[in-house]
C-alpha cells in the first residue's frame, strides 16, 4: 500500500515491525525481501512517484573539498531513489575485497564473499542482468574472440554486465503496492531518529513533510537505508541523546568518505592496426556487457596501490572535441556562451590529446594521423584510456553537518572529499600496465598523460558512488556497523546501503548493495523471530 505522508495526521504515533528509511535500490530490496513475513513493514520515501524540484532541494550540500558532482545532482529523492538515473553497469566484488590487504589502511571486512554469493545470485536476477558469470573467457568465447594473453599479475580482461538499467521504483512499484504487510510512505523526511535515555535502543523516528504534517514511526527494527551522504547525515541530526549524533561515540560517522575518482583520457594509445586484436573488444557484441582491464588479485599489485579499471573507449571515433574547441571558441569571441557548454568542455577535455597532436603536426606541416571526413575528424586507430580508480579509506575525506538549513529547518550536509598518495600511486600504476602489456602483445604504444605535481587535475569527477560513511567493522573504534550492519551499542538500528562498506573496490556498487541488503533481511527476519 502507498500512502501520502501529508495525508496523515498531524501528531500521530505509527506503530509498526520494521521501519526502513529510504526508497532506493537498498530500502526497496529490503522491503520486497519481506514481503511474506507477515512483518509489518514502514517504508519511508522522501519524495513521490515522479521528480519533484521542492524535494530535491532538500539534497543540496556544500562541497568543500575536491571537485566532485552537486551533491542535489548525483542523488534523486524521490521513489527508486538514483535506480532513476542508474547506468546498471553491474559487476560483484572479488573475494580478495573482503580479506585485509597491506596497502589498504583498515581493510578487511567482517563476512568473506562466499557468504554473500547466494545473495549475488539473487541480486543478479533483482538487477535483471544475465547470466552470474563474469569470467572474461566466457564472454570472450561468446564473442569469438581469441583467449587472453594478458599476464593476470599486470593486467586482464575484465567485464561488467549492464543491467537494462533495471528502476527500482517503476519495475517493483507493484510488488509493493499489493503486499498486504507493506506501507511506502510517500514524501516522508526522516529528520530525528529518538533513542531511549542511554542511546541503546531506538524507540521513534520523526517524521516530516514540506509544508504538511510531522508525525512519529514507531517499530522493532530500525533500517536507515538512505545512501551514503543522507545515512550519515541522519545519524548527525539526531543529538538528542548523543551531542554528537546517534552512533558516533567515537566519531566515526561521516567519515571515510569513498567515490570512485574518474580520469577522462587518462591515456591514449595508438593500436598498431586499425582492427586491434584486443581479447576483449566485443565491438558489435549484442550482449549488454562493457570491457575493461584490471588487476583482479589484490595479492598481484605492487604495495602502495590499490584496486583500477582502464576503459579503452572509441576505437576509430569522431575526435568530437575539435568542434567543440571551434564552437566554444567562436562563440566566447562574440561574447556569448554556446548551448551545452559543459557538454563542449567535456569533449574537449576528453579529446585533449587528439587536438594537441593535430594542432602541432599541422604547426609543424606534418602529416597528421587523424582523418578529415567532412567536417569530422576521425582517428582510425586510436582510442583514449580511462582510469577508474579505487579510493582507499581516508578519516579526512568525510560527511560533516554545515550551517546552512533547508526547508525542513534541517542542517545541510557538507562534503570534504580527500585522497592520499595510494590513489596517486595506483593511476600511474594503471597505465603503465596498460602501456607494458600493450606494447609486449605488439598492440600499440600508450601515450600517459601526467598527474600535476600538486593537487589534482580540474577534470577530475567522482562515479557518484558513494561509499563508506557509516562503515562495517567489528571494532567499534573503526566502524559505526558490525558484521550485520547493527550500530554498535544500539539494539535496533541498522544500516543498509554502500555506506556500510568497508572498502570501496574498484567494482560499481550497485549489485554489491542489493545483495547486502538481501543478507540483511535474513538478519531481520531472525531478530524479529
Amino acid at each position: 500500500m502507498f500512502v501520502d505522508a501529508r495525508t496523515v495526521a498531524s501528531g500521530a504515533i505509527i506503530q509498526t515491525g520494521i521501519c526502513i528509511v529510504g526508497g532506493g535500490a537498498a530500502g526497496i530490496t529490503l522491503a520486497r525481501a519481506l514481503r511474506d513475513s507477515r512483518i509489518p513493514v514502514a517504508l519511508l520515501e522522501s519524495g513521490g512517484l515522479e521528480f519533484d524540484s521542492a524535494t530535491q532541494e532538500l539534497e543540496t550540500g556544500q562541497m568543500i573539498g575536491l571537485r566532485n558532482y552537486p551533491t542535489d545532482v548525483s542523488r534523486l529523492r524521490y521513489f527508486g531513489g538514483t535506480t532513476n538515473h542508474w547506468s546498471g553497469t553491474s559487476r560483484p566484488f572479488e573475494a580478495s575485497d573482503f580479506e585485509q590487504q597491506p596497502s589498504i589502511p583498515l581493510s578487511g571486512w567482517p563476512l568473506r564473499r562466499d557468504a554473500l554469493l547466494p545473495y549475488y545470485r539473487q541480486a543478479q536476477d533483482i538487477c535483471q542482468l544475465g547470466p552470474f558469470d563474469y569470467d572474461a573467457a566466457f564472454w570472450m568465447h561468446k564473442a569469438g574472440r581469441p583467449p587472453a594473453a594478458f599476464d593476470p599479475a599486470r593486467l586482464q580482461p575484465t567485464v561488467f554486465q549492464i543491467s537494462p538499467p533495471t528502476r527500482f521504483g517503476e519495475v517493483y512499484r507493484e510488488d509493493l503496492k499489493s503486499a498486504d504487510n507493506v506501507t511506502v510512505y510517500l514524501n516522508a523526511n526522516a529528520v530525528d531518529v529518538q533513542a531511549n535515555a542511554t542511546a541503546s535502543t531506538v524507540e521513534r523516528i520523526k517524521v516530516a513533510t514540506l509544508g504538511g504534517p510531522s508525525f512519529t514511526i514507531s517499530a522493532r527494527l530500525f533500517v536507515l537505508a538512505a545512501g551514503g551522504l543522507e545515512n550519515p547525515r541522519i545519524l548527525l541530526l539526531s543529538r538528542g541523546v548523543q551531542p554528537a549524533g546517534l552512533g558516533n561515540t567515537y566519531d566515526i560517522v561521516g567519515r571515510y568518505f569513498m567515490d570512485h575518482p574518474y580520469f577522462l583520457g587518462g591515456g591514449f594509445v595508438v593500436f598498431s592496426e586499425p582492427d586491434p586484436p584486443l581479447p576483449l573488444m566485443i565491438l558489435g557484441m549484442k550482449e549488454p556487457v562493457v570491457p575493461a582491464f584490471a588487476t583482479l588479485a589484490a595479492t598481484a599489485r605492487p604495495e602502495g596501490t590499490a584496486g583500477f579499471q582502464v576503459l579503452v573507449q572509441g576505437i576509430g571515433r569522431i575526435i568530437t572535441g575539435v568542434d567543440s574547441l571551434k564552437t566554444v571558441a567562436s562563440s566566447f569571441a562574440h561574447l556569448s556562451t554556446p548551448d551545452n557548454l559543459w557538454e563542449h568542455i567535456g569533449n574537449i577535455i576528453r579529446d585533449r590529446d587528439a587536438i594537441a597532436d593535430n594542432a602541432y603536426r599541422t604547426i609543424a606541416r606534418t602529416r597528421s594521423s587523424w582523418f578529415l571526413s567532412g567536417d569530422k575528424v576521425t582517428v582510425p586507430h586510436a582510442a583514449s584510456l580511462d582510469v577508474l580508480l579505487e579510493q582507499v579509506p581516508n578519516p579526512d575525506s568525510r560527511v560533516t553537518l554545515s550551517g546552512m538549513k533547508d526547508a525542513l529547518g534541517q542542517q545541510r550536509l557538507a562534503l570534504n572529499w580527500q585522497f592520499t598518495d595510494v590513489e596517486r600511486r595506483t593511476y600511474r600504476h594503471a597505465l603503465e600496465m596498460a602501456a607494458l602489456e600493450f606494447g609486449r602483445l605488439g598492440l600499440g604504444r600508450v601515450k600517459i598523460k601526467p598527474l600535476p605535481e600538486r593537487g589534482w587535475p580540474d577534470d577530475l569527477l567522482g562515479a557518484n558512488h558513494h561509499i563508506g560513511t557509516t562503515r562495517m567493522s567489528d571494532d567499534p573504534k573503526t566502524g559505526v556497523v558490525d558484521g550485520n550492519c547493527r550500530v554498535h551499542g544500539i539494539s535496533n538500528l541498522y544500516m543498509a546501503g554502500s555506506s556500510v562498506f568497508p572498502t570501496s573496490t574498484f567494482a560499481n556498487p550497485t549489485l554489491t548493495i542489493v545483495a547486502m541488503s538481501l543478507r540483511l533481511a535474513d538478519e531481520l527476519r531472525r531478530q524479529i523471530a
